[in-house]
C-alpha cells in the first residue's frame, strides 16, 4: 500500500472517531446540526446525529477503499502495459534483425550473381 492510501485511511479513521466524539457532545446539546441541512433549527435526538455521522464516515471509508482498489488496478494495468510494450519491442527488434539478415543475404547473393555474370561476359567476349 502506498503512503497516500495510508494517509487517506488514517484521515477516514480520524473522521469516524470525531463523529463518535461529536455524538457524545450532541447527546448533551438541546439542538442538533440538522439546521445546516434544512436551514432551520429543529430538535433531533443525538443518536440520530450519531448514526448519520457514523454512516457518513463508513461511506467515506468505503469510498476510500474503492478508490484505493481502482488506483491499484490502474497501477497493475500500467505494469501490464509496460510489460506488453517491452515484449512487443523485443519481438520487433528480433523481427527487424531477421529481416535485415535476409536482406543482407539477398544483397550478397546479388553481388555474387553480378560477379558471375561479369566473369561469364568476360569469358564470352574473350
Amino acid at each position: 500500500m502506498d503512503i497516500e492510501a495510508e494517509i487517506r485511511a488514517l484521515k477516514l479513521r480520524i473522521d469516524a472517531f470525531e463523529a463518535i466524539v461529536r455524538s457524545g457532545d450532541a447527546d448533551s446539546d438541546d439542538y442538533s446540526h440538522a439546521h445546516l441541512r434544512t436551514g432551520r433549527r429543529t430538535r433531533v435526538k443525538g443518536s440520530q446525529i450519531t448514526s448519520a455521522e457514523v454512516a457518513v464516515a463508513e461511506m467515506r471509508a468505503e469510498i476510500a477503499d474503492v478508490q484505493l482498489e481502482i488506483s491499484q488496478d490502474f497501477a497493475a494495468l500500467g505494469d501490464e502495459l509496460t510489460g506488453l510494450r517491452r515484449q512487443t519491442n523485443d519481438q520487433f527488434i528480433s523481427a527487424r534483425a531477421e529481416i535485415l539478415g535476409v536482406f543482407d543475404s539477398l544483397r550478397h547473393d546479388m553481388v555474387d550473381l553480378g560477379r558471375r555474370l561479369d566473369r561469364l561476359l568476360e569469358t564470352r567476349n574473350a
